[in-house]
């Protein structure tokens, strides 16, 4: 079997994931499945021989999952239990240990007002992760979901019918483009629900 480079995987993940952020929305996950099978057919995660084993005896490592470190904020932890989320479901979202980290989600293109509310609550997050702050400011949050292409005109409609899930800038009955938008309790529990989702 060959023996894997796990600082070359790294790597060769990265410039993966640049690549597939470059192709249309609909096309990332095949691509990045492509590239993947691609660049890692034929190599074995492997561990090192341990001294205490017998010799020439080796673990394979069947599940090797990104490390997440101390990379959560304490408040990102304390929201995952409210929508049965884990620190796990956020390693899947986000390549943490990368610098800068990198979104690895992907948002479903069915109904564009759930694409919408998940991108702003990945956005959310991902400021949340980055500076332990759970805030964006909307024009931040509009420019995102544009980037993604799930804007449309009915995008502060969707927001306001959902105002009870933000406080800030976002309220049922108006929208302040200059304001910072922040999550409520409510909201909390829907970020912790959108993580679970994407992650599966």
């Amino acid at each position: 079997m060959t023996k894997m480079d796990f600082e070359k995987a790294k790597t060769d993940i990265v410039q993966i994931v640049e690549i597939v952020n470059t192709v249309p929305e609909p096309l990332r996950l095949r691509c990045f499945e492509l590239l993947f099978e691609k660049a890692f057919s034929g190599s074995k995660f492997e561990r090192e021989p341990d001294e205490k084993s017998p010799a020439g005896e080796q673990k394979t490592d069947q599940n090797v999952k990104l490390p997440a470190g101390n990379k959560i904020p304490g408040n990102i932890k304390a929201i995952l239990n409210r929508g049965d989320a884990t620190e796990d479901d956020i390693a899947k979202l986000f390549m943490l240990e990368h610098e800068p980290m990198l979104p690895v989600y992907k948002i479903p293109s069915g109904s564009m007002a759930k694409a919408q509310m998940m991108k702003v609550m990945m956005v959310l997050l991902e400021n949340g992760l980055l500076s332990n702050s759970l805030s964006a400011p909307y024009s931040e949050l509009r420019q995102a979901v544009k980037d993604d292409g799930f804007f449309d005109s009915n995008f502060n409609k969707t927001l306001k019918r959902s105002a009870d899930l933000f406080k800030g800038a976002i309220t049922g009955d108006s929208i302040d483009e200059n304001g910072s938008v922040e999550l409520t309790g409510q909201g909390l529990k829907k970020l912790a629900e959108t993580i679970k989702e994407l992650a599966q």
